[in-house]
């Protein structure tokens, strides 16, 4: 009964019952022509030694997303590249989605239609880090659901700036908090006003 379906959990990559739910409901998802967002959340601690596993597992969802988001650190280990421009070159060809890799304060750029762009960072006094992407990609599937399932597949490239821009606002302002939590009771729809 959702438009919108959110992939983001590092977790639900390692072996046992949550992986098998993952992906039956990601199948689910394929099927019934749902929009698909995927963050891999990478965590070295936890696939120090499945790494191609995670990368194998990441890319089958990079190929059947509507929108993906990656730290700049991910890109680099998902295409086996040692860039991010060549990365993001890696993501066009292998996949159809728009697509976000998060540069810290360089800002985000901006994967769409084979084009790549920078979307500036916000000037920031940051304290704490924690939990900047997972406010990031939350702004921009709150943006997403303003509009009916078949109009995102169909927007435009300054819609999808300013879709960026506002998330960039809301990974900045939840570093200017020490901890997620803190950060996150912060955050609010006016920085969709900007």
């Amino acid at each position: 009964e959702f438009s919108i379906i959110h992939f983001g959990s590092a977790t639900a990559f390692l072996p046992g019952p949550l992986q098998l739910a993952y992906h039956n409901l990601f199948q689910k998802a394929i099927q019934q022509k749902k929009i698909i967002s995927f963050d891999p959340n990478y965590r070295h601690l936890l696939f120090n030694d499945k790494k191609e596993s995670f990368i194998q597992q990441s890319n089958d969802f990079i190929k059947n997303s509507n929108f993906f988001k990656l730290s700049d650190e991910e890109a680099m280990l998902l295409s086996g590249c040692d860039h991010v421009n060549d990365a993001a070159v890696y993501f066009h060809n292998n996949s159809k989605a728009v697509f976000a890799i998060t540069l810290g304060k360089e800002g985000t750029l901006l994967g769409f239609n084979q084009q790549s762009i920078i979307i500036p960072s916000i000037k920031i006094n940051s304290i704490d880090s924690t939990g900047a992407g997972d406010a990031f990609v939350g702004a921009v599937l709150y943006q997403l659901n303003n509009y009916k399932e078949e109009e995102i597949n169909s927007l435009n490239l300054q819609a999808w700036e300013k879709i960026i821009y506002h998330a960039n606002l809301a990974g900045a302002k939840t570093c200017e908090y020490m901890g997620a939590m803190e950060a996150f009771k912060q955050l609010n729809k006016q920085i969709f006003n900007v």
